[in-house]
């Protein structure tokens, strides 16, 4: 099978194969996207991969692999969490953009190693 079937016509850079895996595990297509968009600007600010990489591996294919081999836990936070973090003001700092500012909101998913 070439490359060019192993792809995506979508995501281009992600190999469907670990797409359906992860899709599998997380079971939200939607918070799939999130825990891989929140990991893959992760790694692209230097973040080091969970897992052993080779060169044709993308950031998309690095976080993709991390969750098939439950290298990643995720978490979302509850209302009250959220509510909570709002209140106290708790933003973290990110690396791409301004300087947190009252008027911006927490993220609201976690993304961590399972080590």
């Amino acid at each position: 099978m070439s490359d060019r079937k192993q792809r995506n016509p979508i995501f281009p850079l992600m190999k469907v194969e670990l797409i359906e895996k992860a899709a599998a595990i997380v079971g939200d297509n939607q918070l799939l996207v999130n825990i891989v968009s929140k990991r893959v600007q992760q790694i692209n600010h230097g973040a080091d991969p969970y897992v052993p990489t080779t060169p044709d591996m993308g950031s998309g294919d690095i976080a993709l692999t991390e969750i098939v081999e439950g290298k990643l836990v995720w978490h979302e936070m509850t209302e009250e969490e959220y509510q909570q973090t709002l209140e106290e003001g708790d933003l973290a700092p990110r690396r791409t953009a301004p300087a947190p500012t009252p008027k911006m909101e927490p993220d609201i998913l976690t993304v961590q190693a399972n080590i």
